[in-house]
This record gives C-alpha cells, sequence and structure tokens, in this order.
C-alpha cells in the first residue's frame, strides 16, 4: 500500500519535470490593464496565441498547439453554455475555472495513465465594475487572480522577472499605445537579462555555446519582430459594441514596432 503511493507521488514528480522540460521555449504572453480596459500580447512563430472567449474574456496561451486548441475550446463552450443557461453577466473567468476547467486540468495531470496537457494560460476579462483581472492557470489546474496584470512564460526566471516589473508599473494609468510599449519593454528585459545570464553560465564551455547557439531564441524586440509575429488584442470599455474585444489591427503593429525598436 505504502509503496504504491510512493510511486504515486514519484510518477507526479516526473509528469512536472516532464511538462515544465517541454514548456521551456514557450514565449512569454504577457496581460497588463490600461486606462480604458486590458491588453494582452505576445510574439510566437505561427499564429495561435491570443484568442477571444466571450464578450468580456480574451486568452492567451503557450505549449503544444493542440492542447491550447482544445481547451480554448472547451473554455468557448462552457462559456456559451453559461451564457445561455444563465446570463451573460454570470460568465466570469472564476466560474469557468472553478467549476469547469481547473477540476478537469487537475483530473487530467493526476491521472498518470494519461498524457498530462502541455499549456499555461493567461485569461483576462473586464468584470461586472469595469475592473481588469487576470488569471494564470497552470498545467495542473492550479491558477492564480491578478489585478495589476501578470504573465506566463515557459523560463520560470523570465516569468518572475517580467511580474515584478508588472508589480511595480502603474499599467491602469497609462494609454493604449503606452500600455502596449511598456509591456513590450518588459518582455525584451525579461529576455536579455535571462539570456546574458544563460551567456556568462556557457562561456566557460565553448563547445557547449557553439551547440547552443543555433538554438538561440530572439532576446530583443527587433529580433522578435524580425523572426516572428506580434499577436495582440485589447478589452476596451470604450466601445458601442457588446463584444469588447478587438484584435490590433496591422497598421497598429506596425506603428508600435516603429516606436520600440527605433
Amino acid at each position: 500500500m505504502f509503496e504504491e503511493h510512493f510511486r504515486w507521488m514519484e510518477a507526479i514528480s516526473t509528469r512536472h519535470s516532464y511538462v515544465r522540460e517541454k514548456l521551456g521555449k514557450g514565449q512569454p504572453v504577457i496581460g497588463v490593464p490600461y486606462n480604458e480596459g486590458a491588453v494582452i500580447l505576445g510574439f510566437s512563430p505561427q499564429p495561435g496565441k491570443i484568442f477571444e472567449i466571450y464578450d468580456r474574456i480574451a486568452l492567451g496561451g503557450l505549449g503544444h498547439p493542440a492542447d491550447v486548441e482544445r481547451l480554448r475550446m472547451t473554455l468557448l463552450d462552457m462559456a456559451h453554455v453559461e451564457g445561455f443557461n444563465r446570463s451573460a453577466q454570470d460568465v466570469t473567468i472564476a466560474r469557468l475555472l472553478q467549476f469547469g476547467l481547473a477540476p478537469a486540468l487537475k483530473q487530467n495531470f493526476e491521472e498518470i495513465q494519461r498524457a498530462p496537457y502541455l499549456i499555461q494560460m493567461l485569461l483576462t476579462e473586464i468584470n461586472r465594475e469595469g475592473g481588469a483581472e487576470f488569471f494564470r492557470v497552470n498545467y495542473d489546474g492550479y491558477w492564480e487572480t491578478f489585478k495589476k496584470g501578470t504573465v506566463i512564460a515557459g523560463d520560470s526566471k523570465v516569468c518572475e522577472r517580467i511580474q515584478k516589473e508588472i508589480d511595480n508599473t502603474d499599467f491602469a494609468s497609462l494609454s493604449l499605445d503606452k500600455a502596449l510599449q511598456s509591456a513590450l519593454r518588459l518582455w525584451e528585459e525579461g529576455r536579455k537579462k535571462v539570456e546574458s545570464e544563460k551567456d556568462a553560465e556557457s562561456s566557460s564551455d565553448d563547445d557547449d555555446q557553439d551547440g547552443e547557439e543555433s538554438e538561440k531564441l530572439p532576446a530583443t524586440l527587433k529580433e522578435a519582430f524580425d523572426r516572428w509575429d506580434l499577436e495582440a488584442a485589447v478589452l476596451s470599455r470604450n466601445t458601442q459594441r457588446k463584444c469588447l474585444y478587438r484584435l490590433l489591427t496591422e497598421q497598429e503593429i506596425s506603428t508600435l514596432e516603429s516606436a520600440v525598436t527605433q
């Protein structure tokens, strides 16, 4: 009996290590408020990082594309069922997580015969009072709530650095343009610091450094814009539409790129 319990605990520990390794190169997704709502953004080699879930809810994901899509559809279905059975105002991230997604993720992760989801999620919404709320969801069903914004990233050091800067920045007082620019600069600072640390650690071993060079990820905004696509969405209270969600236009992204890479 005790041996079986030990084996299960060992299997869970192994699953944590496996998922974290697979997510290790996942690029940050940042969600922050601004003076008229919230923004969510991230770079990606291919489309499929930022999504609309409901009128007031947006999703950013990193991990295996199939898992991101599967859980996006799960959230989408849950939100529309909740809106139909109750009301649109009752569709909140907290309810979707507490009574739906989080228990399903936890059950999946603890059933060691099943493959775990390779995913992290950032969800943001404009609540009934018009305030922005942010949620970080882990692959094992654990989730946290943030008021000032949050970030998900495959590298825990990058995540910690960017989160610290988010907590020290008053994004809620910024305009949309300034919030977007500041969020991207946090992305760059988080990447730069970690890359410099990695370079310092590997400088003593030239052979390893040569092997890692081909896998080096963009560390600056210019490199990221050159190699990847920026996906960004806005939840704006200042709209006459029922749906507060909209993607940034190509013109807005081009203007933003010019502002942060000069």
